[in-house]
Formats: C-alpha cells, sequence, structure tokens
C-alpha cells in the first residue's frame, strides 16, 4: 500500500499521528485506509470503492487519498479539517478504539469543512 507522509494533529486534547494508505495497485476493490493513533487510540477507516453506489476511493483512477462521493463531491483525505472532521465522528460513534471501521459511515456522520478552491 502506498503510504503518504504522517501528518500530527491535536484533536480532542489529544496528540494524534494520522496517515492515508491506498490499496496495493490491482487490488479489488481499491481502497484507502485513513488511520489515526494517539495514546490509548486507535483509530483505522477503511474506503473501499463501490461502483454501484458511485463511491470510489484508492487506485480507481483517483489521486491518492482522494475520494468521489455519489453526489459528486470530492473529498482530499489529506486536508487536515478532513482528518480531523473524521477523528472526532469516529470518537464519538461508540464502537472504541481498535477495529476498522467503514470510512464511508464515519464520513457520512463527519461535519465535513467547507471544499478547497479549485485552481484555475
Amino acid at each position: 500500500m502506498p503510504r503518504s507522509p504522517i501528518r500530527r494533529l491535536r484533536i480532542a486534547d489529544a496528540d494524534f499521528v494520522c496517515s492515508v494508505r491506498a490499496s496495493a495497485a490491482g487490488a479489488l476493490p481499491a481502497s484507502v485506509v485513513f488511520a489515526a493513533y494517539a495514546p490509548g487510540r486507535r483509530l483505522r477507516m477503511r474506503f473501499s470503492s463501490a461502483p454501484a453506489q458511485r463511491r470510489l476511493a484508492g487506485e480507481a483512477g483517483l489521486d491518492h487519498g482522494s475520494l468521489r462521493m455519489a453526489d459528486g463531491t470530492w473529498i482530499n483525505l489529506h486536508r487536515p479539517a478532513v482528518m480531523r472532521a473524521l477523528v472526532l465522528a469516529a470518537l464519538g460513534d461508540g464502537l472504541g478504539d481498535g477495529m476498522e471501521r467503514d470510512g464511508w459511515q464515519v464520513l457520512d456522520a463527519a461535519t465535513l469543512p467547507a471544499p478547497e478552491p479549485s485552481t484555475p
């Protein structure tokens, strides 16, 4: 799985180390894993491509760390504000630490920041 550099963020009074990994080339379904770790907290969210639901992730023709939602919205998992929103949603879901979550469900519950402006 290709891995991006880690990012350190202060979220909910804890110092999290966050990373984004893409599935190996040719893996089916293509997926992206967002992970966030802090002392005593371990959060993993897998975003698997689901073309039937019009949700794309990973090496499904997208940039590393990008997701495409059913409504056409693009999400960049590398944005600190997106990372923060995902961690807060996962901490609030009551499922506890250590288990891998369906990233799409966490994303649906997250309060996302406004999209980045497009550059010409």
